[in-house]
């Protein structure tokens, strides 16, 4: 049941600290030791995220110089 759980919290993106207190992991360093190969996806979406915020900051930019 754990991996099932953990699963499930973290496709539901929560806090890693959400997820170990929901395992009952002494430390969040436990959880992510068990269960990191879960947070790979993570990572595509991070990038993307990052890569959006980027192109919105130098649009602003581009339009704030004349």
């Amino acid at each position: 049941m754990p991996v099932g759980l953990a699963s499930v919290a973290v496709s539901a993106h929560a806090n890693i600290k959400a997820v170990q207190r929901m395992l009952g992991h002494a430390k969040a360093s436990m959880t992510l030791d068990i269960y990191a190969d879960l947070f790979d996806g993570d990572l595509d979406a991070v990038s993307d995220a990052l890569d959006h915020a980027v192109s919105l900051a130098s649009v602003g930019k581009m339009w704030a110089n004349p």
